[in-house]
């Protein structure tokens, strides 16, 4: 196998593929693995090497940590002269918890899908508790008898926070460029671990260790430990402005109403439905592809000579592409509604379980996390059905 011919997103498949897929052999895993985690490393390296070159006699530190070389903290520079020294990570001593908050930064600001997400401090086990208030204050004149019942209920979630191995390796030129740039080596290559995997579970978790993602229903019967996927609230065509606006103006109607669920304070279960305000906080998630096929339905051409494109309701913004939506659906996504928490193990080590490398050093970092829709109507999901435009000119 030639490892560099495939580009990182042909291995990434090939490798998922490869741990899918019952009939390949531990052989044949470890050297797709191989070879998906020395293409990382090296797209990484040549990236960084191209950066150092480029930068190596900036002294302003603005003008560096715009390219996102940042000036390291006094832990950040110990750990990392370190690494430089030895050439390798040290055993016994911690990564600091700044480069992995930094790492999810960059990844909020790479992915914009992620960065709809409340991303919160957790524990390998916690309790999650919510309130719901019921009732409403009532209007009176001045001294009269207390009428209105606020009544507040809670309900608490457990939650264990899932395990995410980002795997990455060492390259001894990057090693020699110095402690910041190392430093950017490291982030980039555990972002590019990171942030997929947070992305792909966000939308198409099951929930059986790993998050529950949007596309999941939870109120559905739970078959092995997995959440089933939703079922359409409607169909999407596109079809013209007139059949748009409709189909926006729905998808607004529809998330503006919810159910809650709870126990009151006797402890019996209730349902109630609810309404909010949404405009401009609705997100549409689509695949790329569909993104295309949406936007050329909107897009004309002004007096000016200028292409504009134009949502009703919906600002261009507020749609989000992410691969890992399936062609043919549409996600519409309040913003804020999916909880997550994130922990990290801070010890980089050398990776020596199943999938070891056999002719490399292969190191990781476990960061754990966990997430879920605040509620089952924090997203709906629809099918996209274009309708096939004829070809009417003649030949």
């Amino acid at each position: 196998m030639d490892k560099f011919k495939d580009t990182v997103g042909d291995l990434r498949v090939k490798f998922q593929g490869a741990l899918k897929d019952e009939d390949t052999t531990q052989e044949e895993q470890l050297e797709i693995m191989e070879a998906y985690y020395n293409a990382i490393s090296e797209e990484k390296a040549e990236q960084v090497r191209n950066e150092y070159e480029e930068l190596k006699n900036v002294t302003d530190n603005n003008i560096l940590a715009s390219r996102g070389i940042h000036v390291l903290t006094a832990s950040e520079a110990k750990y990392y002269n370190e690494v430089e020294k030895t050439g390798k990570f040290p055993a016994d001593e911690l990564l600091p918890e700044t480069v992995i908050e930094r790492v999810f930064d960059d990844i909020q600001q790479d992915r914009p899908l992620l960065k709809l997400i409340r991303f919160t401090p957790g524990v390998g086990r916690q309790k999650v508790i919510t309130s719901k208030r019921f009732g409403k204050a009532v209007w009176g004149p001045l001294h009269r008898d207390l009428e209105g019942q606020l009544d507040m209920t809670f309900d608490a979630t457990e939650t264990e926070l899932r395990s995410l191995t980002a795997f990455f390796l060492i390259s001894n030129d990057t090693l020699d460029l110095g402690a910041r740039w190392i430093d950017r080596y490291i982030r980039l290559c555990l972002q590019e671990a990171i942030s997929e995997a947070w992305e792909e579970a966000i939308v198409t978790g099951t929930g059986n260790n790993e998050p529950i993602g949007l596309l999941k229903d939870l109120d559905a019967p739970v078959v092995g430990g997995e959440y089933a996927d939703k079922e359409a609230s409607g169909t999407l065509t596109f079809a013209d402005a007139k059949a748009m606006v409709k189909e926006f103006g729905q998808i607004l109607k529809d998330l503006s109403s919810y159910t809650v669920n709870y126990t009151d304070l006797s402890g019996d279960p209730q349902t109630q439905t609810k309404q909010r305000k949404v405009a401009g906080k609705v997100k549409l998630i689509i695949n790329p592809a569909n993104y295309y096929d949406i936007v050329t339905k909107v897009t004309t051409q002004n007096a000016n000579g200028v292409f504009v494109s134009n949502f009703p309701f919906i600002p261009q913004l507020n749609i989000i592409e992410s691969e890992f939506v399936p062609e043919g659906k549409l996600i519409a996504f309040l913003d804020g509604e999916y909880d997550a928490q994130a922990a990290y193990q801070n010890r980089i080590y050398v990776y020596k379980e199943t999938f070891a490398m056999k002719r490399a050093t292969l190191y990781a970092i476990d960061v754990f996390g966990d997430g879920r829709p605040t509620n089952n109507d924090s997203a709906k999901v629809y099918d996209i059905a274009i309708p096939v435009e004829e070809d009417t000119e003649t030949p």
